[in-house]
């Protein structure tokens, strides 16, 4: 592991869990599920980190539209595997642990930074 880089990714990575949280919480206030605020906040999350990571985090400027193409999807599709495990782990700390559904986000958080940080080296920018 790069750790120069994992810290990169790791201070993105507090910029864009503030920018989740926040969009879960002002979601969940309104009144919806914590289904459609995890989507919400995970929807704004994906574009905050696309930008961030691909220009800061892994300096990835790939210009051929083939390649670029290939790489957006690969991003969103880490994303929705995150996505996945994220409901996943606020569903049993809600109907398993009891925990309300806003500190049941807190949880998820690490194991999204973790599936996030393998995906995008591993996989969609790698190079």
């Amino acid at each position: 592991m790069d750790i120069r880089q994992f810290i990169k990714f790791s201070l993105v990575g507090v910029v864009n869990t503030v920018v989740f949280y926040a969009v879960y919480l002002v979601v969940l206030w309104l009144g919806f599920s914590f289904i459609v605020a995890a989507t919400a906040g995970t929807v704004v999350g994906i574009v905050n980190s696309y930008v961030l990571n691909k220009l800061f985090t892994f300096r990835n400027n790939k210009k051929a539209h083939g390649k670029a193409l290939g790489e957006k999807i690969k991003f969103v599709a880490v994303y929705v595997v995150q996505y996945f495990v994220n409901i996943a782990v606020i569903s049993v700390f809600v109907n398993i642990f009891g925990v309300s559904a806003e500190l049941a986000g807190l949880p998820a958080i690490g194991v999204a930074v973790l599936v996030s940080y393998f995906g995008h080296k591993y996989w969609t920018f790698r190079e």
